[in-house]
């Protein structure tokens, strides 16, 4: 656009001179066109940066810098596999066995991933101490209401099963209540470290509030 065509257009002169000077420092400034990821060379300040994405405002040494971090940045926010964090349809518990133990419609067994509740059912142990207690917050949270089960592929090489048969799972209610990390949290139980899972360190957080702050089988008689 030539300028000098515009003189005496009233407001008008002043933006274009703008729009001009700033192309002009721009360019001078930058050296080259974009490449893919919008980056250039400054000439100025020195280096490679970019001026789209998520990259805008940051500046880069080397030129192969940009990709590797455009790649990282891509990976980070990219959601994770579908059938990592799959849940079930809602169910509804029929039954709890124990505090870490319940029954849903048709029959499903379910074992609490990541948790482990005092004894009150098995054949050859007496009843634990606070083990009734732990039964008791379980039944109560869950029996008769609709929950939903979601999985963790640290188990997926057993069909998410553990040797009993029973459904390793995640057990949410439906106003989103984690019901594994509350009985940990309430100090119903402890954690489960022999086989990993996903959210160990969280549950080993949980446990030491719940025993500095003695809830539950952690307040000792």
């Amino acid at each position: 656009m030539n300028a000098t065509r515009l003189i005496g257009v009233p407001g008008y002169i002043s933006g274009v001179t703008l729009f001009l000077v700033f192309t002009a420092a721009t360019t001078s400034a930058h050296g080259g066109l974009l490449d893919a990821f919008g980056r250039h060379h400054n000439r100025t300040a020195g280096g490679h940066h970019s001026n789209q994405n998520r990259l805008a405002s940051d500046a880069f040494g080397p030129k192969a810098e940009m990709p590797r971090r455009a790649e990282a940045q891509q990976s980070e926010s990219a959601p994770p596999p579908a059938r990592q964090r799959q849940a079930s349809r809602a169910r509804t518990v029929t039954h709890v066995v124990d505090g870490d133990t319940l029954v849903l419609d048709g029959g499903e067994r379910v074992r609490l991933i990541g948790v482990d509740t005092p004894e009150t059912k098995h054949p050859e142990k007496p009843v634990e101490y606070f083990g009734k207690e732990a039964s008791a917050f379980t039944r109560r949270m869950l029996e008769g209401k609709r929950v939903r089960l979601d999985y963790d592929q640290a188990n997926a090489h057993v069909h998410h099963k553990d040797r009993y048969g029973r459904t390793l799972a995640y057990v949410f209610l439906e106003d989103g209540t984690f019901i594994n990390a509350e009985i940990i949290k309430r100090g119903y139980g402890d954690t489960y470290t022999r086989l990993p899972f996903r959210y160990l360190d969280k549950f080993r957080r949980y446990e030491q509030e719940a025993r500095k702050a003695r809830r539950g089988l952690w307040c000792y008689p």
